[in-house]
């Protein structure tokens, strides 16, 4: 109900009322995480929100990062990846962004995976889809108890709502559904579950997607 006082004048969301202009990378969050608790969003937030991710990953309405850094492919990709949860994405926005999976961040790499799982008429699909994959799973390191990344030093992204407990818990919702991981998933099921500390992982972000994980997990594979 109080969403559209945090909603700017171009749809995207802000984090507080006060603020003057709204966040891309939040408004995709939020378009993502409640689609996925399978929440609905108010068609006075959601419709605008859709129009101001679109706008932005087209490059007509820019929004300058927090920190200066070259990070505009990683900013569209999530955007993208939130339309492509709510049927709003087609092939043609990733004309504005370079595919360079294997050099990106694995925050990036999942997003990835989730536009191809959802927009179907992408050229080559599955092809880049099973690409994807083996790039994740050669960064995933799951020996013990707990789960890595190769590039975990890296991955720590927090202007971005990333963080390496994010990709963990993330990796698991991408890849429960997807046949090839059958025999993977309960074992990165553990080792994300073994990167809680005192009972819960690094962010409310991490914790918001952990739950969404473990539900879509349990459901898979706990009937």
């Amino acid at each position: 109900a109080d969403l559209p006082a945090y909603t700017d004048a171009d749809g995207l969301l802000k984090y507080f009322p006060a603020t003057a202009t709204g966040d891309p990378v939040l408004t995709a969050y939020v378009v993502a995480v409640t689609h996925e608790a399978g929440w609905r969003l108010p068609d006075g937030v959601l419709g605008p929100a859709a129009v101001g991710l679109r706008r932005f990953v087209e490059g007509s309405l820019q929004r300058q990062a927090p920190l200066p850094t070259v990070d505009l492919t990683l900013r569209k990709l999530a955007a993208i990846g939130a339309l492509a949860r709510v049927g709003l994405a087609e092939p043609k926005l990733l004309g504005s962004v370079t595919v360079e999976p294997e050099l990106w961040p694995t925050s990036a790499v999942i997003d990835w995976i989730g536009v191809l799982k959802r927009v179907g008429d992408i050229p080559e699909r599955a092809r880049k889809l099973a690409a994807a994959q083996q790039i994740l799973r050669s960064r995933i390191n799951l020996q013990g108890t707990t789960m890595g990344f190769s590039t975990e030093r890296a991955d720590g992204l927090w202007w971005l709502m990333v963080t390496p407990d994010v990709n963990a818990v993330r990796t698991l919702l991408a890849v429960v559904d997807l046949d090839a991981w059958k025999e993977d998933a309960p074992r990165i099921a553990k080792g994300a579950l073994g990167r809680m500390k005192r009972g819960h992982w690094d962010t409310t972000t991490a914790n918001a997607w952990g739950v969404l994980a473990f539900e879509k997990f349990s459901a898979n594979y706990e009937k």
